[in-house]
């Protein structure tokens, strides 16, 4: 479990990665816009925004985080990134274009309802961090499953390597591994996979060495752990306002029986501060509770009827409800 300490100490270490990479001290969403009315252009912004309003209101560290990582990522690149036909390795090692980052944005998402962690802007910010890394660090040659036993055997050689080599991997979008090809102890044996297949590569292996994510990668999660604490209101919404959609009325029935179970695990009235009455004061509580990463147990239940009734999600926020009476 981690610990408010741990929490707080990552949220300190994700400041200065956001302060480092965007140069903003004190982020939020309107500083992150007008960031990128700058860098991307105020059509392609607003384009982005209009996308981010699509987003679960519980879920909008998703595309500003996004964004957090286009706005990183075009000044790394540059503005012509969007005009460029991404490419992708695929699952057979060709190089494979995807179309371009100026036609997905145009594009959008398909389902509104599903504006979450499958959305455009997400993809989005996956192309431009493996971009960035592979101006970086070069094309990878193949993909590796961190997850994979093995130690030898992890990619497929490219023709002509030999050892001594130094490769590079993807492991993750942003995220590179390096590979040192190695002489194979035993020489002659002749392993299973398709890497060493063939008298070219039967008396060579592979070894990962260090890996690394690129800052591209990086500011996505530091923006996300730096600023979701709270409500994340959009340019344009004003925190009381009929602008601000969490000034939304939540269910009273629903609200009291978060509001008494909470009580009834021994959270202070001070942290509380109820009646939860409005989407604000129920995501705010949730957030001085200590919600998502420091309770366990029955408070995850909570935390599912929580996020389903900021989200106007009726059927899960019932389910919860039942579980925790």
């Amino acid at each position: 479990m981690t610990s408010d300490t741990d929490l707080e100490r990552t949220r300190r270490f994700s400041l200065a990665e956001v302060k480092r990479l965007l140069a903003m001290v004190d982020p939020n969403a309107d500083k992150l816009f007008a960031k990128a009315r700058t860098v991307l252009g105020a059509e392609r912004a607003a384009r982005c925004l209009e996308l981010a309003r699509l987003a679960p209101l519980t879920g909008r560290w998703v595309p500003t985080s996004a964004v957090a990582q286009l706005v990183v990522g075009t000044m790394d690149v540059g503005a012509d990134w969007w005009a460029r036909p991404h490419e992708e390795l695929d699952a057979s090692r060709v190089w494979a274009q995807t179309g371009t980052p100026d036609a997905l944005l145009e594009a959008g998402h398909g389902d509104a309802e599903t504006e979450d962690g499958d959305s455009c802007l997400a993809l989005l910010g996956r192309w431009i961090a493996d971009d960035a890394a592979d101006k970086e660090w070069g094309r990878p040659v193949d993909r590796v499953d961190m997850s994979d036993p093995r130690v030898d055997g992890r990619i497929v050689l490219p023709d002509g390597a030999k050892a001594g080599d130094r490769l590079t991997a993807i492991f993750a979008p942003g995220g590179r591994v390096w590979v040192d090809v190695v002489e194979r102890e035993g020489a002659g044996a002749v392993a299973s996979h398709p890497a060493t297949r063939g008298a070219a590569h039967s008396r060579l292996g592979s070894r990962l060495a260090e890996r690394r994510y690129h800052g591209v990668a990086e500011v996505g999660p530091a923006w996300s752990m730096a600023t979701a604490i709270g409500p994340i209101r959009l340019p344009g919404e004003t925190a009381g306002r009929s602008s601000d959609p969490f000034s939304d009325q939540i269910d009273h029935d629903a609200s009291r029986r978060l509001f008494e179970w909470a009580k009834g695990q021994g959270i202070a009235a001070n942290v509380l501060i109820g009646p939860w009455r409005t989407k604000d004061a129920l995501w705010s509580a949730r957030h001085r509770i200590g919600l998502p990463y420091g309770r366990p147990g029955p408070w995850v239940t909570f935390d599912d009827a929580v996020v389903a009734a900021v989200d106007g999600d009726r059927g899960t926020l019932m389910s919860a409800l039942a579980d925790l009476d």
